[in-house]
């Protein structure tokens, strides 16, 4: 074979070959889209409302007698709110309700433990759970409480606090919207602590939304 046909056979098989890469990259290609770029899920962020403690009450505690008197405390009873130091509550799980009618029910989206003073005054709003979302608009979320006991003076054991069901329910009555690759954020109140009897404290168990954000 001559120098001229040799050329032509080399410059044959580098055209084959570029050509065989340029198909797998545009095969290859769609599906990297599709999982990132293209990806369904958005971002939920949870919060608890911040409680500053040199900001007045908003009408939220209905005794005036406590050395934090902007904290969501109501009472109804004998305990001394002042001795109580702490009450913390342990969330594990978050469900989430939609009423997409692709995707109608109830949704588990987190089940890491987080464990929160209610009375511990906070200049920020305290972060509950982040977690990523299908695409849909949901209409109420659920935090599970598996653990609520308050500390309080005098007294050797804490307390344990009753929450009913064992959840906090923050209802959204116009709903909060999940879009792709987009983050809502919730921030919800924290709940009412209420005291009755001699030693019984109880957590309110619906909790009002104070403001909700994006998608954006």
């Amino acid at each position: 074979m001559d120098l001229a046909s040799r050329k032509m056979v080399y410059y044959g098989l580098l055209g084959l070959l570029i050509a065989g890469a340029t198909i797998t990259v545009f095969r290859v290609a769609p599906q990297v889209v599709h999982t990132s770029i293209l990806a369904k899920d958005g971002t939920l962020d949870l919060y608890f409302a911040s409680v500053p403690s040199d900001i007045p009450s908003n009408n939220v505690v209905t005794s005036t007698d406590l050395p934090n008197a902007n904290l969501p405390i109501s009472t109804h009873g004998l305990l001394d709110l002042s001795s109580i130091v702490s009450l913390e509550v342990t969330i594990d799980s978050v469900m989430i309700h939609s009423n997409e009618a692709n995707n109608t029910g109830w949704m588990e989206i987190s089940h890491s433990s987080t464990t929160l003073d209610l009375l511990k005054p906070t200049s920020v709003s305290v972060l509950i759970a982040g977690v990523k979302v299908p695409a849909q608009n949901i209409t109420m979320v659920v935090l599970h409480v598996s653990d609520a006991t308050a500390s309080v003076l005098g007294l050797n054991s804490p307390v344990p606090v009753i929450v009913p069901s064992g959840n906090l329910k923050i209802p959204l009555d116009s709903g909060a919207s999940i879009k792709p690759q987009m983050t809502t954020s919730i921030t919800a109140e924290r709940p009412h602590i209420i005291i009755e009897g001699i030693n019984t404290i109880r957590l309110s168990p619906v909790l009002h939304v104070d403001d909700i954000s994006g998608p954006n």
